[in-house]
């Protein structure tokens, strides 16, 4: 049903909260290649500081050498990630849909600075899109709400 309250709106509800809750699990498993099932081959990642319309980064095409350029850059950046998929909202029309993510990002830094812990807090504006596979990301816009830094 198109309002959202029938059997059929809720199992796509059910499969797009398991993609994004995906996306989460192969940025902290520093997967690349995780990505492809994820994104449609010319899906996108865009990356936005807050308050900017600006990109900070953008990432297309499928692969390692595309949206997944970004789970390699975490692992290399932090020795570990844990990204928490809080709310989730969407709104599906036939096959396609959009949706907003929130959440909460901790990266564990050990470097030359010295053990820290960095909160984020993130939004994603998603457009879904539904394959022959199932639902895959067109289009993800993640901004930086707030972040805090603890030393450890």
């Amino acid at each position: 049903m198109a309002d959202g309250t029938g059997t059929a709106a809720g199992a796509d509800a059910v499969e797009l909260r398991r993609l994004v809750e995906a996306y989460a699990l192969a940025m902290d498993k520093g997967d690349p290649e995780g990505f492809h099932d994820l994104f449609v081959p010319a899906g996108a990642l865009i990356v936005l500081a807050p308050g900017s319309d600006e990109p900070m980064g953008s990432f297309e095409g499928p692969g390692a050498d595309g949206v997944g350029l970004i789970a390699g850059l975490l692992s290399e950046l932090y020795r570990d990630t844990m990204h928490h998929i809080t709310n989730h909202v969407v709104d599906v029309d036939g096959d396609a849909a959009t949706g907003t993510t929130y959440c909460l990002a901790y990266h564990l830094c050990d470097d030359e600075d010295g053990k820290r812990i960095e909160t984020l807090g993130v939004t994603y504006a998603d457009t879904y899109e539904r394959t022959p596979e199932g639902w895959r990301i067109h289009t993800r816009r993640a901004t930086r709400v707030w972040s805090q830094i603890e030393t450890l």
